[in-house]
């Protein structure tokens, strides 16, 4: 992926076999789980055979162009994993602790 070029960051979720990163819109892979309220079903594409249940919270923020983001998926080398430093409930902006 071109590092000259800032894309715009989408949410995703990775397959864990194959490594494609599907978007829930426009994605036709992606659907609200039947069984289980609160869930996604993720059918990965052929020949791929993966399909497994998470909840949107297990989506992380990729970096990929506006015509891979359109098609639904991302194959491996197309997207970049952005990392945030998360902040949790007992630190401040500087990453100490409060005591």
């Amino acid at each position: 992926m071109p590092e000259s070029r800032i894309m715009p960051i989408h949410m995703g979720i990775m397959c864990g076999s194959c490594r494609r990163v599907y978007f829930i819109v426009p994605s036709p892979w992606i659907r609200p789980s039947p069984a289980n309220l609160g869930m996604y079903r993720l059918t990965c594409r052929r020949p791929c055979p993966e399909a497994r249940e998470f909840r949107k919270e297990a989506m992380l923020p990729y970096r990929v162009s506006d015509d891979v983001f359109n098609r639904g998926y991302a194959a491996e080398g197309e997207y970049q994993l952005v990392h945030a430093k998360l902040k949790g409930p007992n630190e401040s902006p500087k990453g100490r602790q409060h005591h």
